[in-house]
């Protein structure tokens, strides 16, 4: 006759145990859950990454520039002597805690838009050469319309009604 030996589950899954390398103190090799949550893990925070990249490329076809306000509208704000902004001149003022830029087309007309970007809601100053910037991310926009020259931003700048009424520059909000 011949004994065959029998074990038990628990010697056997010791015996098991006792052939696996073990990686850490008492632990071991990583089970097939840990490495797939590991892995998609991973894949979360590279697509996350592509993502971010993505948003701070510039814009595949920006929006065309904001149309000049019908009428002026709203409350009109009395910013500054017309004879202190030169034709081809910008200027940055602040009407109840809003910033806004403006830019001198000629001798009647002044155009007025938000200062605050589209890209990320920084505050976007003038510059040389009519164009309006904005330090956090580079976008440049025309002050001639308001739309975006280059960098990230995805849209024109708000447009403001504002007109030359007697010597004066008003911007309605």
């Amino acid at each position: 006759m011949s004994h065959t030996e029998t074990s038990s589950p628990a010697s056997a899954s010791a015996s098991a145990a006792a052939s696996r390398p073990v990686t850490e103190a008492g632990s071991c090799c990583r089970s097939r859950r840990q490495m797939l949550g590991q892995t998609l893990l991973g894949g979360t925070v590279v697509a996350g990454a592509a993502l971010g990249l993505a948003a701070c490329a510039a814009p595949a076809a920006p929006e065309q520039a904001p149309a000049a306000p019908d009428s002026a509208s709203g409350t009109g704000h009395d910013v500054l002597a017309a004879s202190e902004l030169a034709v081809g001149a910008e200027a940055a003022v602040s009407i109840n805690k809003a910033n806004v830029l403006l830019y001198r087309q000629d001798e009647t007309t002044v155009l007025a838009y938000s200062a605050v970007c589209t890209h990320a809601g920084c505050q976007v100053g003038t510059s040389e050469n009519t164009q309006f910037f904005c330090d956090c991310h580079s976008s440049t926009f025309s002050a001639k319309d308001g739309s975006v020259v280059s960098g990230p931003a995805p849209r024109p700048l708000e447009r403001y009604a504002a007109a030359i009424e007697k010597d004066r520059v008003m911007v309605y909000l």
